[in-house]
């Protein structure tokens, strides 16, 4: 495993974040003070303290509805809360099938509602033949709503221009390896006895603890496409460069031959020798800043690298910029295509958010996220059929509406708390409320009996306040009708039957209903009442949006009442997938046992004396990279298997796998000791992409030993279809997959199986 290894000055001093208040790191034990580095500019990173310029008390909170009922009383100004507003969008040319933009990681002084002004890194992208768009502006917000259809190509200029001197960083030459703080960050003290840093990085071991903030890509999750090269890509690591050459000239020349390099020898030598060259000054620059350290100098990027262009792979280590370019797969057209494709995209709602593991949780909390909405290409398709029922014609226009839920926080909760008996660490107030697209409960204005398309996207870290709970879609006086879940439409039955928010459906509700975790999306339509008023919808207790429904005459539809009566049917390979048969290889890898270490029953710090610390995530007996650089999971290329999700902690772990989206066949809800409530259709299964696994029951004695776990358990069912190359799982409480609970992926060409699955293996994290 690579530790990262971005310059900055040699000698360092490192502050402390407890409380909000800045202090001096004490510098104890072996470590010479040389040997820390220093965090400069504004302090907002995971061990910094905050340096709050301002709270903005927002007359929002002075008026909250205790409970979600109708206010027809109160107008919508009067509320004080924002207008609810989509996010800026970047969509496919017209008649040219292709997204074409500069997608830009920057930083600067951000305004979060309810908190004040902090340093954040933020996403903005524009149309790559516009002028880039004033970035100065001060309001957090979602990156910029992607719109494509099926069959478009995506050309996106990835662009990483922080200037990292603004945020704490991991520095791999900070103290001599061998440590289990060694390549992580730190925030506290080092404890001359142990030489363990608290609160952290505690006994987090590098490449599984927060680290490596300033690097990052893109992951567009929910999308059917190569995870190597310029597609899909999440091991690929682009290091920020805030003084850029302007690529757009090199990067037109790939976009504008309409094929899709498959080699990191398809790029144009400029590119290549440009970046080859660029590593390689990184290197040398990161081992003298080693050797003023007294250090041996930091495994070399550039070697690593050149090995795996040697295999004919592609390098991990880009400097600054870095060109994700693939195609949406239309099944309608590729699956004449030569080869034919076997899958296809599904239209609907999906995302895309910055995965480079170490710092996806931070990502998320800076707001490294935005909506991916890929819509449907023909008359009878998904996003044709809604339009043309409603007659809203080709755009939603104000008939459509996005959320991006998200919560802003600029530390992480392990590196804020300080040591506590037992207790979990204390969230911040920014990871404490979930705004709608950067707003602080805004407001949705609706004419009476007027239907709106919504889709939810929780862009969250996954922590209990971002969990979307089903109280959300129990407004009064409002219908709701799923139309997909995940980016995935619904099939007819179910469609029909609504297993997410009736329990009258055929085989009862989904247990819980509709609970959007982390990385969930879902699709609605929505209609208003008749009688004006205004709606508080809360997730739980907590007020995520108002709707104001005002004074006028009922809307009318030009094809009857709301919903539809009947419903477009599924593409071909969106149909239930049939069980695996005595042909197919069965996964001697599952269960997928997502676990935390022995003897625990819940997430306090562990032991309570002397030192207490919070959960070692993992999946399968280790934590990620554990026991070095290896596929954990590996499946042939057209396989089809059953593959059974375990939970043994008391948490719900949201398990997403990239690629391609699975069945759920099975959720068997632990109630009792060896007691399950079961979930299990017949047919008619939902394609999801993430799932929450449910949670255990722990039994133990009267002295605390733990006698019985009863494992959440999740069936699903997958094929792994048109795409083979190396991606991850993991649990969608990215911090959890930042501390370890992630497993490494590879899909092989079935003749290659199993012998290639350990080949040339990324070393990513």
């Amino acid at each position: 495993m690579r530790k990262e290894a971005h310059v900055k000055k040699a000698n360092r001093t490192i502050f402390n974040q407890s409380n909000q208040k800045t202090n001096r790191l004490e510098v104890k034990g072996p470590l010479r003070s040389g040997a820390w580095r220093k965090f400069i500019g504004k302090a907002v990173g995971v061990a910094a303290g905050i340096a709050v310029a301002a709270i903005i008390v927002l007359s929002l909170l002075l008026w909250h509805p205790v409970r979600a009922e109708m206010h027809a009383s109160v107008p919508s100004p009067q509320l004080g809360s924002p207008a609810f507003a989509n996010p800026i969008e970047v969509h496919s040319r017209a008649g040219e099938k292709r997204l074409r933009m500069v997608m830009q990681l920057i930083n600067g002084t951000y305004t979060i509602p309810n908190v004040g002004s902090e340093t954040l890194r933020q996403f903005r992208g524009w149309d790559a033949s516009q002028s880039a768009p004033n970035l100065s502006n001060d309001q957090i917000s979602p990156g910029p709503t992607l719109r494509t259809r099926l069959g478009d190509m995506v050309e996106i200029s990835f662009l990483n221009r922080i200037d990292d001197t603004k945020f704490p960083y991991t520095f791999v030459t900070d103290s001599p390896p061998g440590q289990s703080d060694f390549g992580c960050d730190k925030a506290g003290t080092r404890d001359p006895h142990t030489g363990i840093i608290l609160p952290y990085p505690g006994n987090d071991k590098f490449p599984n603890c927060f680290h490596g903030s300033s690097t990052a890509n893109i992951h567009f999750h929910g999308t059917h496409t190569s995870p190597d090269g310029l597609g899909d890509n999440v091991l690929v690591q682009v290091l920020p460069q805030l003084n850029q050459p302007d690529w757009t000239a090199t990067f037109n020349q790939i976009y504008d031959s309409g094929k899709i390099p498959q080699k990191w020898t398809d790029l144009p030598l400029d590119y290549q020798t440009k970046q080859i060259e660029l590593i390689k000054q990184h290197d040398e620059a990161a081992a003298a800043a080693a050797k003023k350290n007294n250090l041996a100098p930091p495994e070399s990027l550039a070697k690593a690298n050149q090995q795996m262009i040697d295999a004919g792979l592609w390098p991990q280590y880009l400097l600054g910029a870095f060109p994700n370019f693939f195609q949406i797969p239309d099944y309608d057209t590729c699956k004449n295509a030569n080869p034919p494709c076997k899958a296809g995209q599904a239209p609907g709602t999906h995302w895309y958010h910055a995965h480079k593991h170490g710092s996806t949780a931070l990502h998320i909390r800076n707001g490294l996220s935005g909506a991916l909405i890929i819509e449907s290409s023909q008359e009878d398709g998904y996003d044709h059929f809604i339009r043309k029922f409603y007659g809203w014609g080709d755009s939603y226009g104000a008939h459509e509406k996005i959320f991006v839920f998200q919560e802003y926080d600029t530390i992480q909760n392990l590196e804020r708390s300080p040591r506590g008996a037992g207790g979990p660490p204390n969230p911040g107030k920014g990871g404490a409320q979930v705004l709608v697209n950067g707003k602080l409960t805004p407001t949705i204005t609706m004419q009476p009996g007027e239907v709106q398309l919504w889709r939810l996207i929780n862009a969250t870290e996954g922590n209990g306040p971002g969990i979307i709970k089903n109280t959300l879609f129990q407004a009064p006086g409002f219908t709701f009708k799923q139309t997909a879940m995940d980016g995935v439409q619904f099939s007819p039955a179910n469609y029909a039957n609504q297993p997410f928010l009736t329990t009258n459906a055929p085989n009862g509700i989904v247990p819980g209903g509709l609970v959007l975790a982390a990385g969930n999306r879902a699709d609605l339509l929505v209609q208003a009442p008749t009688t004006p008023g205004i709606v508080a919808f809360k997730s739980g207790g907590a007020t995520l949006f108002f709707v104001n429904v005002v004074t006028g005459t009922p809307v009318s539809f030009p094809n009857g009442a709301f919903p539809p009566a009947t419903w477009t049917t599924m593409p071909t390979f969106l149909k239930d997938l049939s069980s695996p048969g005595p042909n197919d290889v069965i996964n001697q890898n599952s269960p997928v046992k997502f676990q935390w270490e022995d003897g625990r029953v819940g997430v306090g710090l562990l032991p309570k004396t002397p030192l207490g610390f919070p959960p070692h995530f993992m999946i399968n007996g280790k934590q990620f990279n554990q026991t070095g650089d290896i596929v954990d999971q590996c499946m042939p290329l057209d396989g089809l298997q059953d593959w059974v999700l375990e939970n043994w902690t008391t948490l719900a772990h949201p398990f997403h796998i990239h690629i391609n989206p699975f069945q759920v066949v099975r959720i068997a809800t632990p109630t009792a000791r060896d007691t399950y409530n079961v979930y299990a259709p017949p047919n008619n299964f939902v394609w999801q992409d993430t799932i929450a696994i449910p949670p255990a029951k722990i039994s133990t004695n009267a002295a605390g030993q733990i006698t019985n776990v009863t494992p959440g358990r999740v069936t699903i069912r997958q094929t792994y279809l048109d795409f083979t190359g190396t991606y991850v799982l993991h649990c969608h409480i990215l911090a959890h997959e930042d501390r370890g609970m992630m497993q490494l992926v590879r899909v092989v060409p079935a003749g290659k199986y199993p012998a290639g699955c350990q080949d040339h293996i990324p070393e990513h994290h």
